[in-house]
């Protein structure tokens, strides 16, 4: 599902101009900016103003959506299909309406997961929060949401993880999974990954492109193993773009339905992001330390990493509990 903006901005006599259409008539607005990051916050703000309907939870977060797909973020798409799912019952309602009773009659009546019922309604309270101020959305909504569930950790063993690769039929996909086993890195990075991050003379990745700004989701440099490499090199001798998974020529932004086929094939349902669970198991059940884990991870300390993948670890608490022991009588 693509999002069609509902304005443009659009060159005018040196500067810029808001333009959208009503049925087939062009309305143009001039804008006093004369850079373009100043004239898309203007034309945000002279959008907003100029819209008279009421705020109800679709407005807000159908502007929230907007606003964040100049950006083009990775999460956009799942927000987008969020949205499309929670419409039907929210597009229309008055947020000073939203209290504990509506947000649980909701989760009821999607069916779903506590977790995706928690995203769904954290959009509604991120979007009410994106609004105006002197909308108030969000002072006068009440949110509930499922509690938090605990979070697993779905993972590959080895013979399950060569079973999903040998149903694998795009040799693009089978270095995807590749990629995502070795290195953990998360799906995002691995789909922007470009050529010129992968240092074959030092036989390491950079994941944190030239430019791009590190945030809380830490894209760190990494090892290349000897497999890996071989892969690698060979997919180099034959690259079409500058992207390290491509398709014909060209970038690609999800291997989700590949993944879904591979996993039919199998019979066992594997995701990208598992790759990255998988690695880190493999990596724990190996003996290797969760300080250096979490930093082949991108994690900030060792304290997710221990939260998740410790107990993978062969030595795992057994110092506790082997000095637990009984006195000789």
């Amino acid at each position: 599902m693509s999002l069609k903006p509902r304005y443009t901005i659009q060159k005018l006599r040196g500067g810029f101009a808001l333009v959208w259409y009503e049925g087939d008539k062009r309305h143009r607005l001039k804008l006093d900016s004369l850079d373009r990051k100043s004239a898309e916050a203007e034309a945000r703000q002279r959008w907003a103003n100029a819209n008279t309907s009421p705020w109800t939870v679709g407005r807000a977060v159908t502007g929230y959506i907007e606003a964040l797909a100049e950006d083009s973020p990775p999460s956009l798409q799942r927000r987008i299909d969020a949205w499309k799912a929670m419409k039907p019952f929210w597009e229309k309602v008055d947020p000073a309406l939203i209290d504990k009773k509506m947000c649980k009659s909701y989760y009821a009546q999607r069916g779903v997961s506590a977790a995706t019922a928690r995203y769904e309604l954290q959009l509604i309270s991120t979007s009410l929060n994106w609004a105006p101020k002197e909308a108030g959305l969000n002072d006068a909504a009440e949110i509930w949401m499922p509690a938090k569930p605990p979070r697993k950790i779905r993972h590959l063993t080895h013979e399950e993880f060569e079973e999903f690769f040998d149903a694998i039929k795009a040799p693009h996909v089978q270095l995807y999974a590749l990629i995502g086993l070795y290195t953990m890195a998360r799906p995002s990075a691995i789909l922007e990954l470009r050529w010129k991050q992968v240092k074959f003379d030092r036989q390491q990745i950079e994941f944190n492109q030239e430019g791009r700004v590190q945030t809380a989701k830490v894209r760190p440099t990494v090892p290349i193993n000897p497999e890996l490499l071989d892969a690698l090199l060979e997919a180099f001798e034959a690259r079409q773009s500058d992207y390290v998974i491509d398709y014909a020529g060209k970038p690609i932004r999800s291997v989700k339905k590949a993944f879904q086929a591979a996993s039919k094939r199998c019979g066992e349902k594997v995701t990208p992001y598992m790759l990255r669970h998988t690695g880190a198991v493999w990596a724990a059940e190996a003996g290797t330390p969760m300080s250096e884990l979490a930093q082949y991870m991108g994690h900030d300390d060792d304290t997710t990493t221990q939260i998740h993948y410790a107990r993978y670890s062969p030595d795992y608490l057994k110092k506790v509990s082997n000095a637990v022991r009984r006195r000789t009588r």
